[in-house]
């Protein structure tokens, strides 16, 4: 997995500390978006909409912080994304 972020995105943080966190093996790949290295051709290419972060698992594209925090969380079976419905609606709450 990949994941294209920048370290000063605030968007970005929650994910990066997830992956710390959890041991993932995940590659950060670095987006300069003080150049507007998102704007770029090659970064479009990937996200359309220019944003970050973005999470490459295989050919699977995702964006937006809160889907790929909760993507993760289920792939890998954390515990910070509880099974229990109330439990899960409040992590939900904190993640909208």
């Amino acid at each position: 997995m990949k994941l294209y972020m920048h370290p000063a995105s605030t968007t970005c943080r929650s994910v990066m500390q997830f992956i710390a966190e959890e041991k993932l093996d995940v590659e950060m790949v670095n987006v300069n978006i003080f150049t507007g290295e998102h704007y770029g051709d090659a970064y479009t290419r990937l996200n359309p909409n220019r944003l970050i972060p973005l999470l490459e698992d295989g050919d699977f594209r995702l964006t937006e912080s809160a889907s790929i925090l909760r993507y993760l969380a289920e792939k890998t079976g954390s515990h910070a994304y509880p099974a229990d419905p109330r439990a899960r609606a409040r992590v939900n709450e904190r993640l909208d």
